[in-house]
């Protein structure tokens, strides 16, 4: 099962957070995300990976593994505040709906655990990724009520997303690399990939 998080996309203003901030991974606006929780959960992927087959996976390592991480906590917590400024609200029911979709995708709520291997994304992000994704739902779903065309609907949201992060500003401490605002990615260098996660088999 392949399915992306939509409308991950252009960020403005990135700044690189001072020696004081070394305990701080990422910042959005006055929202931390700490090198604690970036580091217990490439922890809980590689633990996780210790128990499966993963010779036939493409996995990430290293510091692209760490960025990887990084670059979805941000991303979801973008999506969090933009739910809260838009008056979205995504109840548990419709959390367990979703994932009940994931399972029958997957093959069973038994398969979850070698997915979220295959997808590189430690077993605490699969809550945020689902929130994420209903979050992108109702932003489409919104679009289209505004009388926006399916597709010019991503693009919307991009500008969305831009106007957004003029006043949140996401800062990146320079170990995990730098955010490059034209394509909303995390890289050591120049942007590559995507910033979307995916649980795959």
């Amino acid at each position: 099962m392949k399915k992306l998080i939509s409308a991950f996309l252009v960020m403005s203003g990135l700044t690189f957070l001072t020696a004081c901030d070394a305990g701080t991974a990422a910042q959005i606006g006055e929202t931390k995300i700490s090198v604690n929780t970036v580091q217990s959960r490439i922890a809980e992927i590689n633990d996780a990976r210790r128990e499966f087959d993963t010779s036939q996976m493409q996995l990430v390592v290293g510091e692209e593994l760490n960025r990887t991480e990084v670059r979805f906590l941000v991303i979801a917590e973008i999506f969090k505040k933009l739910a809260d400024k838009n008056g979205i609200e995504i109840t548990q029911a419709m959390k367990d709906s979703r994932k009940a979709e994931i399972f029958s995708s997957i093959g069973g709520a038994d398969q979850l655990d070698q997915a979220l291997v295959s997808a590189q994304m430690a077993p605490s992000d699969f809550d945020l990724y689902i929130e994420a994704l209903l979050i992108s739902d109702k932003l489409v779903e919104r679009a289209a009520a505004a009388g926006i065309a399916e597709a010019d609907a991503q693009t919307a949201i991009q500008q969305l997303v831009l106007e957004f992060t003029k006043t949140e500003v996401v800062r990146i401490n320079p170990q995990y690399g730098t955010w490059d605002p034209t394509v909303a990615d995390l890289a050591a260098f120049d942007s590559a990939g995507t910033a979307v996660k995916s649980i795959t088999v």
